[in-house]
């Protein structure tokens, strides 16, 4: 009876072996990121300061997973294809280069340092690939806010929400698309702040 018992034992033991040599993936992760594309400006220089505060994200996007949906009901993300940081993350410094290539600013800072004379914000509301039949799609919704430091209505604000063709259903043209995108959000933002600064 106790070499049965046993016996048993390493039978599971070299199953739970095998299916871990087996079954596990041995396909690495794929990581990546949002860039700051080329735009133009035009607009004048200041000795004003800017602060680009951490961007806050809706909390189902709050994950380094890239998402894609099917439908307006499904909510899914990739397993081996990931965002080499959080989105909100990434966003918030691809803006803080899109201000330092403007020249629009004395200096943008990222992380409180002095006191800036003004503070963008922003809120990722959706970053994800939508896949409708044969058609795909980099989907970006976000709401950018301009105002003085220490003042809570904003001098300038403005949601953007549009999607992007994309070449094909992968996580590259994903991240391709979404950059292509911000770069256009960017690029009206930026015309607009140099109106208002």
């Amino acid at each position: 009876m106790k070499a049965n018992r046993l016996l048993a034992v390493a039978a599971l033991l070299s199953a739970f072996t095998l299916s871990g040599c087996l079954g596990g993936s041995t396909e690495p992760s794929r990581y990546y990121t949002i860039s700051a594309e080329s735009i133009s400006t035009s607009g004048a220089a200041s000795d004003a300061r800017v602060l680009v505060k951490k961007f806050t994200i809706d909390p189902a996007y709050q994950r380094s997973n890239i998402v894609y949906r099917e439908s307006p009901y499904d909510f899914m993300f990739y397993d081996l294809d990931l965002w080499a940081t959080r989105p909100e993350q990434m966003l918030t410094q691809v803006t803080g280069e899109y201000l330092v290539k403007s020249n629009y600013f004395k200096s943008v800072d990222l992380k409180p340092m002095g006191k800036p004379d003004f503070e963008l914000l922003g809120n990722v509301d959706a970053i994800e690939e939508i896949d409708e039949g044969s058609s795909q799609y980099a989907h970006l919704a976000v709401q950018l806010t301009f105002r003085k430091v220490g003042e809570d209505a904003p001098l300038w604000e403005k949601r953007y929400d549009e999607r992007e063709s994309m070449g094909k259903r992968d996580a590259h043209s994903a991240a391709e698309a979404i950059s292509k995108l911000y770069a256009k959000y960017m690029q009206d933002a930026l015309a607009n702040i140099a109106n208002v600064k």
